[in-house]
């Protein structure tokens, strides 16, 4: 068993999202994301599925040609392929996960 605080981890940067990985095994990866207002990641892909789990704040998740806004408890996820990205609409910290590990 292996237990995350994340609350410790949490670290913003002024300059750009902050990021950086948590948990990583052959199967999956896992980082935490921390980001000002207005700092985010344009659309991009994978070939693994994207899970975000939202911690705190509020941010825009993107996929191609749509948006949903997510809080705290909201999982907002991307299957393979899929363009995905955020931007933060106050401070954010969320969790993604990928799997399979890419």
């Amino acid at each position: 068993m292996k237990k995350l605080d994340t609350k410790k981890l949490v670290e913003f940067s002024p300059e750009s999202k902050n990021s950086f990985i948590v948990f990583d095994s052959d199967q999956a990866r896992v980082a935490l994301f921390c980001s000002e207002p207005g700092q985010g990641v344009k659309k991009c892909c994978s070939n693994s599925r994207v899970m975000m789990t939202v911690l705190e704040g509020e941010g825009v998740f993107l996929t191609e040609g749509e948006e949903t806004t997510g809080g705290p408890g909201s999982v907002i996820i991307w299957e393979p392929g899929e363009p995905h990205g955020y931007s933060a609409k106050t401070r954010l910290v969320f969790l993604a996960t990928i799997a399979p590990r890419p």
